[in-house]
């Protein structure tokens, strides 16, 4: 009988979302470096940037299969997705011809880094999965630690990455696939209580938030935060904390799990929902200098993610037909090879 998975680790899919939606929704007041979002952006940065190394280290821990149901099922939700959100960017005047003619490819042209180099694990998973089944554990940890020198510890001592980008590449990501893995296979979230994750978890959180504030400072007062970035070792401290914290909790709940699987439309389409809110319905940007900033930012975040996760149940319904018609072709394709093959053998 196949094991249900825990509800815990879902719901943190869930609120890791939740903190990235609240993040982009507060970015264009970071970026403007307004003084009445300091401390807000600060707690924010500090909190939720663990996001995205949560849902790689979750990855990494479960595991990656390869499948052709599964690229078919990645790329059309994108696609879709990425369309949508030119149009709408093109109707605001905010995108052109060109972004919706890039959005029909939208892993080839990074429409969304996250998804493009997801895909890249997806596609070499099987030799991934195979280098860390082959591997004992002090050739596992020596290549985390290796890693971790490389594109987190030095990155957050020194600022500057080898790899740019602050940590938005598929290296990082597989250092956390490779740690993920590693908390699986070798049982490391049985050796920490939870009151020792929630020590680090805290210890890490308040040092992220006070460095980032006094760089800020020191360098005029902007809102800056090279401690939350995703290749900080604050932030995978963080995140991998925060996943083990959570996988102590078992639950189940299919509620849950059912809207776990739509939390990455939210990814897709909220920077486009908020668009529509913003030009639409209200411009919720006139709050970012009061006193009740964060309150409205977390509301419009809770707002476009639950309109996401509703659109996404009809996306899914009529995306279904299609990615059967398109697993038909490929395997049709697929018939066609093994034959001629079989054919120029004999």
């Amino acid at each position: 009988m196949k094991k249900e998975r825990n509800s815990s680790v879902e719901m943190l899919r869930i609120l890791a979302m939740l903190g990235i939606v609240i993040m982009h929704t507060n970015g264009p007041a970071m970026e403007r470096g307004l003084e009445s979002v300091f401390v807000w952006t600060q707690i924010e940065n500090g909190i939720f940037n663990a996001g995205v190394s949560i849902f790689v280290l979750i990855s990494g821990y479960f595991g990656i299969r390869r499948s052709a149901q599964k690229l078919i099922e990645l790329e059309s939700t994108v696609i879709l997705y990425a369309v949508l959100s030119a149009l709408v960017g093109c109707y605001f005047g905010k995108a052109s011809i060109l972004n919706i003619i890039k959005s029909f490819i939208p892993i080839s042209t990074n429409c969304y880094w996250f998804i493009s180099c997801y895909i890249v694990l997806m596609v070499f998973s099987p030799y991934i999965n195979k280098a860390i089944d082959l591997m004992n554990e002090p050739q596992h940890r020596q290549l985390i630690i290796l890693m971790s020198a490389v594109f987190l510890i030095a990155p957050t001592v020194l600022y500057y990455s080898v790899l740019g980008g602050g940590g938005k590449n598929v290296i990082n990501m597989l250092l956390l696939y490779f740690l993920g893995s590693y908390i699986r296979k070798y049982s490391l979230s049985e050796k920490f209580d939870k009151k020792v994750l929630l020590k680090i978890l805290i210890t890490t959180t308040v040092l992220n938030v006070l460095l980032n504030s006094l760089i800020s400072i020191a360098t005029g007062g902007k809102p800056h935060i090279p401690f939350a970035r995703d290749c900080s070792i604050f932030i995978v401290i963080e995140a991998v904390a925060l996943m083990m914290l959570f996988m102590k909790v078992e639950f189940h709940s299919n509620f849950i799990n059912r809207v776990a699987k739509h939390v990455f439309a939210v990814y897709l389409f909220e920077g486009a929902f908020r668009k529509i809110i913003q030009n639409v319905v209200f411009d919720y940007s006139i709050y970012e200098g009061e006193w009740c900033w964060p309150l409205v930012n977390i509301a419009i975040a809770l707002i476009a993610m639950l309109s996401c996760l509703s659109i996404d149940v009809l996306a899914q319904w009529i995306l279904r037909p299609f990615r059967k018609a398109a697993l038909k072709v490929l395997g049709g394709i697929i018939k066609i090879s093994q034959k001629s093959s079989f054919i120029t053998r004999a």
